[in-house]
């Protein structure tokens, strides 16, 4: 006997708030409140003494730490050649 699957409903689900701006403000409060434990999860796992992590992994949460912060990571620049000599 074939199995009947369940009928689908296709309507598009209703907004979670009456303006973008609005679900915007809710959205920010809400990572707000999740932020701190996201931070300290991904700290555990990146600078933990006994994280079981493979090295890939950690990398990873370290990166996703320096995009919360939001810092800047600094452009490598080329040696500079106008001190008289080329490259040694």
């Amino acid at each position: 006997m074939a199995k009947q699957l369940p009928e689908t409903d296709l309507r598009p689900p209703a907004p979670s708030a009456q303006s973008a701006a609005e679900g915007m403000e809710a959205t920010r409060t809400l990572a707000r409140q999740y932020l701190p434990d996201a931070v300290k999860f991904l700290a555990a796992l990146a600078f933990g003494k006994d994280s079981e992590a493979p090295l890939h992994s950690r990398l990873l949460a370290a990166k996703a730490i320096i995009d919360v912060a939001g810092v800047v990571q600094p452009t490598p620049t080329p040696p500079s050649y106008s001190d008289g000599g080329g490259p040694q």
